[in-house]
């Protein structure tokens, strides 16, 4: 969906917020996942109602205005996650820090037990706020050919074989549906890429009614699920002993809003 635009303002931003119902063995919980797409310009002109005073300091002068466009697209996306679980709740109130692996790290007064995985791509941006009992992480990437080579070399020829094997798709969106596998992965573990990629490999591909499932060779205790559209490409990861349920319909829009987001909204 667009979001209301005041008369006279930059363009409004795309948004799809998805709630996602989780099941463990230990109980019911729910996650909420969004995407978000949106020009510098509308972020800079509203960041007064989305930013934290200490997500606002971190915006300084001298971040370049690539950097400062990933900072506040995330951050947009992740309040508009966090808005699933708490629709009633002031965004400004959700503190989202960098940990000293640059991983996002939440707060919120009198709220705990909540964290959030965000990645953006350009003008594009996603995120998933989760329980901290069911840790999750999230990547978006776009792909481009002109990566093929080193991401050949972030991948194993297993991992490629698999792949290929259930998706006939160009070998630039492959190898990055791999990556961001492996990114997301990283994040749910909460090493970030600090290890070698080797160990994030992927071990299994099968489609599903989800889509694309996947899981790893060395941490069998988690799961992820690829998906794409146009030339963004993105991956959530959570545990296998927790069931991930989407609607259909839910899942198709998301499906068209990854489109529009890659139609709509080229990458710098």
């Amino acid at each position: 969906m667009r979001e209301d635009e005041p008369a006279g303002s930059v363009a409004a931003p795309l948004v799809r917020q998805l709630p996602l119902a989780l099941t463990a063995p230990s109980g019911a919980g729910r996650a909420g996942l969004a995407l978000a797409a949106a020009p510098l310009g509308w972020l800079d002109a509203h960041r007064a109602g989305i930013l934290h005073p200490d997500e606002e300091a971190l915006l300084t002068d001298r971040l370049h205005a690539r950097r400062r466009h990933g900072l506040l697209v995330g951050r947009y996306a992740a309040k508009r996650a966090l808005a699933v679980l708490h629709p009633d709740r002031d965004p400004r109130g959700f503190a989202i820090r960098p940990g000293v692996l640059e991983q996002p790290v939440l707060s919120a007064e009198g709220l705990g037990n909540l964290g959030v995985s965000l990645s953006h791509a350009g003008p594009v941006a996603v995120a998933i706020a989760f329980p901290e009992g069911c840790p999750m992480g999230i990547d978006l990437e776009r792909a481009r050919p002109d990566l093929v080579p080193l991401l050949l070399d972030q991948t194993l020829p297993a991992e490629r074989q698999c792949l290929a094997a259930c998706l006939d798709a160009p070998e630039a969106e492959r190898l990055t549906r791999l990556w961001c596998l492996k990114e997301a992965l990283s994040k749910a573990l909460r090493c970030g890429l600090t290890v070698p990629t080797a160990l994030l490999a992927v071990g299994g591909i099968e489609r599903s009614a989800q889509g694309l499932v996947a899981t790893f060779a060395n941490f069998a205790q988690y799961q992820g699920l690829s998906f794409a559209a146009g030339d963004l490409a993105a991956a959530l990861v959570w545990p296998r002993t927790v069931t991930l349920s989407i609607a259909a319909a839910d899942r198709a829009g998301w499906q068209a809003a990854l489109a529009e987001a890659a139609a709509g909204w080229p990458g710098d």
